[in-house]
């Protein structure tokens, strides 16, 4: 015997009216008709195969089936009150384990430290952080925050912006003392750029605008490799120009181990940042509360120069 949601639906409801001793004071606790009550007692005897209650016109009394059926209904009781609580608790306890994907350099510098102060405030909150330059497939992947760069398809995710990533050219004071001089971004094609490169992509077209409007120059230089970090350290070390996400600096311009270069044009290219996360009728609370962490601390960190 197969049992469906309404065979559920009516143990409850079959409970009820044991307790309130008749299928009218059951109706009314519940809201609902006599004749629904009726009908829908009548459809769980059938399934059964047997009456729950004898009934006189004065009361019901459970027959031996019935006292038997009552003992497991009472258990479907429990199991709904349990599952209701650990749903409640899931919404509004901040616990549990986060599985986290973010690009490699922005979660190495931006989100590896900032998980390290959530997990200080949320002590019952594990998380596994993954970095990986792609988007992944969050749902197949068991991932439940992810930060993404770039404008968003057309998903059933969940994205809320934590900002723009702004780019600034730039290089260090012993790579500028025997380059040659830098003062359009048409200079660039006499100069050893750095920039990101991946299997699928080649980021050595930059584009500037200035007061002559729009200038679009493809470079060229002894190093590309697909982890900004290491490409900031390769311009730390004198190794050429490089562009890149300024919030990933940290305080190299302000601390003079990087120069920032054509402060007259601006680069053009920046793009919004973005913490997503599936779309679930029930959002769990350490989602809940991860997210919006993130919404709060990541603009300050992206938009350090």
């Amino acid at each position: 015997m197969a049992f469906r949601d309404e065979n559920f639906q009516a143990l409850i409801l079959f409970a009820h009216i044991n307790r309130q001793g008749s299928l009218s004071a059951a109706a009314d606790l519940l809201g609902i008709s006599r004749s629904s009550v009726s009908k829908q007692l009548a459809a769980l005897e059938k399934k059964i195969g047997s009456r729950l209650f004898n009934r006189t016109t004065r009361k019901i009394v459970l027959t031996d089936v019935g006292r038997k059926v009552l003992q497991e209904a009472h258990s479907v009781e429990s199991a709904l009150q349990r599952i209701e609580h650990i749903s409640e608790d899931s919404r509004s306890v901040v616990s549990g384990h986060i599985n986290i994907s973010a690009p490699i350099a922005q979660g190495r510098i931006h989100i590896a430290p900032l998980l390290t102060e959530f997990i200080n405030l949320h002590p019952n909150v594990t998380v596994n952080l993954q970095l990986e330059d792609r988007f992944i497939d969050m749902i197949a992947e068991n991932v439940d925050v992810s930060i993404r760069v770039g404008y968003l398809p057309d998903s059933s995710l969940i994205a809320r912006k934590l900002g723009d990533v702004s780019w600034v050219l730039c290089a260090s004071p012993k790579y500028l003392e025997a380059a040659p001089p830098l003062k359009t971004p048409s200079d660039l094609l006499n100069h050893r750029c750095l920039y990101y490169r991946n299997s699928k992509v080649s980021m050595n077209t930059w584009t500037f605008v200035g007061e002559h409007g729009e200038e679009e120059v493809t470079v060229s230089g002894p190093f590309s490799i697909n982890d900004p970090g290491v490409l900031i350290t390769a311009a730390l070390d004198g190794a050429g120009v490089l562009l890149i996400n300024r919030g990933l600096l940290g305080n190299a311009i302000e601390e003079g181990r990087l120069i920032s270069l054509l402060d007259n044009y601006q680069v053009v290219g920046g793009l919004p940042t973005y913490v997503v996360y599936p779309e679930r009728e029930f959002i769990p609370a350490k989602t809940r509360a991860l997210v919006d962490f993130l919404v709060e601390k990541m603009p300050s960190k992206m938009s350090s120069d």
